[in-house]
């Protein structure tokens, strides 16, 4: 009988599950080390952010920072600003700073200014501010009146209309058909002067003043005239007072008497209004208005005579227009997460230096002073005791249509402390039988005081020993020690100097 054949075929190893297994295990660990090797944060990106802006007008910078693939930030550091390679400021990131630094820059030149934005761990970012000149007006101030052919001094002041740029450069006087009369530079305010030779005929001379320019700020149209009454003869009395004022600020009138030997009194007034009288002195009279309100007013000085020279009256034109706008000064001591509330009282220690920033809402420049026992170098604030509270005051002189301001804050003085330029070794664990080094024997603390050295427990453990000028401390057992350097304070000025080291001897 024919035999049944079975048809063969080939049949595929399993695999070896324990060989498998180890296989994925090296591709898990394998993708694990990829993973890790991918850097914890990528390159660091700075993003910057500047405007465009005008000479003179603060704007804020900004900067960010970020990482790629870091959901926290782009890390703890410092962005440092600058503007065409100058530094303007720095700002702090990372951890409470966030990632953002921001710093106040007023433009100090017109143009293309190339701003950067550099952050210390890696990265900058840099953008161009287009900076315009700033606008301009300028004012005029003559007598009220004067003889023919008489020399007087004409004034000129000239501002920004906007933030604090002071014009440089020169402005030009004319009279009221546009004859040009003289040119003169303006000094560190904004101000200018001439003299004028009046004409040799009676008569009113209108004149007016012309701003013409500089790099950073552009030529004033023709300021608003003023008029000079030109009359016949020596006049006793001349009258000197700004052509445009403000409701509710000060002006000054000014009463000139010719010759100045003479003595006596004058009277002033305003739109026939009585303001006060004022003794003449030296050949001047002088009070202070402070109009209540707008509109134009003729402002009289009757002088009465005095010492041989004979009275008279000089009057003179002006306008009184819209109240100045309040200043408002910000004082930003370094160091600080924000300026300190005006009127408000700041403690600070005996010896504590700290630099102040000082601007105000007008643009125009901030004044700083103090009081004992504190001191200013520029705008570097010192205390240098301790005892009365000290006052620090900031003042604007006033213009661009804001009126002068003064605003105050108090300093308490705390208990100083004293530092020392030492190095003692570190704490942690030494070997029983060795030396550390602690301090020179000659060192000092800020105060000059010499520092003493002694173990305050532990004496079984350690020794302090002076060897080869220095203060050490023997490692003698084993155990642990504690080491206290010290230098006495001066009662109610400076804290007693402290230093601990702990030491564990195995």
């Amino acid at each position: 009988m024919a035999r049944k054949v079975t048809p063969t075929r080939t049949l595929r190893k399993a695999p070896d599950m324990k060989r498998l297994l180890v296989l994925l295990s090296s591709a898990a660990i394998a993708a694990g080390s990829i993973a890790l090797a991918t850097p914890a944060s990528a390159d660091t990106q700075v993003n910057l952010t500047a405007r465009d802006g005008v000479v003179g007008v603060q704007q804020t910078l900004s900067a960010t920072v970020t990482a790629s693939g870091d959901p926290i930030g782009g890390g703890v550091g410092t962005v440092t600003f600058d503007a065409n390679g100058q530094t303007i400021g720095t700002d702090s990131v990372g951890g409470p700073n966030g990632s953002t630094a921001s710093v106040s820059w007023t433009p100090g030149a017109a143009g293309a200014i190339n701003v950067t934005a550099t952050f210390s761990g890696g990265g900058s970012d840099t953008t161009t501010a287009n900076i315009a000149q700033v606008g301009t007006t300028a004012s005029i101030t003559v007598p009220g009146n004067a003889t023919t052919s008489t020399q007087v001094s004409l004034g000129a002041t000239v501002r920004a209309k906007v933030g604090k740029y002071v014009p440089t450069g020169n402005v030009t006087f004319f009279t009221s058909d546009g004859t040009n009369i003289g040119t003169s530079g303006l000094d560190g305010n904004g101000k200018a002067n001439i003299t004028y030779t009046t004409p040799a005929n009676p008569g009113n001379v209108s004149l007016y003043v012309v701003y013409n320019g500089d790099a950073n700020a552009t030529a004033s149209n023709r300021s608003a005239s003023d008029t000079i009454k030109v009359v016949s003869g020596q006049p006793s009395v001349s009258l000197v007072v700004a052509q445009t004022n403000y409701a509710g600020s000060p002006t000054q009138l000014t009463a000139k008497i010719n010759p100045p030997s003479g003595s006596g009194s004058v009277a002033f007034s305003a739109n026939n209004s009585a303001l006060g009288n004022a003794n003449v002195s030296n050949g001047v009279a002088t009070i202070s208005w402070v109009p209540a309100s707008t509109g134009n007013f003729t402002i009289k000085a009757v002088y009465s005579g005095g010492n041989g020279v004979p009275g008279g009256t000089a009057t003179n034109q002006v306008t009184v227009v819209q109240p100045l706008k309040p200043d408002v000064i910000t004082v930003n001591p370094a160091g600080t997460p924000g300026p300190w509330p005006v009127g408000s009282t700041q403690g600070l220690p005996n010896g504590a230096n700290v630099q102040l920033v000082a601007s105000s809402a007008s643009g125009l420049p901030v004044t700083l002073t103090v009081t004992q026992p504190c001191s200013l170098s520029g705008t570097t604030l010192a205390v240098l005791g301790v005892g009365a509270p000290c006052t620090l005051t900031a003042t604007t002189p006033g213009g661009n249509g804001f009126a002068p301001t003064t605003q105050s804050w108090t300093i308490v003085q705390g208990v100083g402390t004293q530092t020392a330029a030492i190095q003692p070794a570190v704490n942690g664990v030494y070997a029983k039988g060795k030396t550390l080094t602690l301090a020179p024997v000659a060192a000092r603390t800020s105060l000059n005081k010499p520092i003493t050295w002694k173990v305050t427990s532990g004496r079984s453990s350690c020794k302090v020993v002076k060897a080869k000028g220095n203060f050490r401390v023997k490692l003698t057992a084993k155990g642990s020690c504690q080491v206290a350097g010290s230098a006495p304070g001066v009662p109610g000025q400076w804290a007693a100097y402290s230093y601990i080291a702990d030491y564990r001897v195995r």
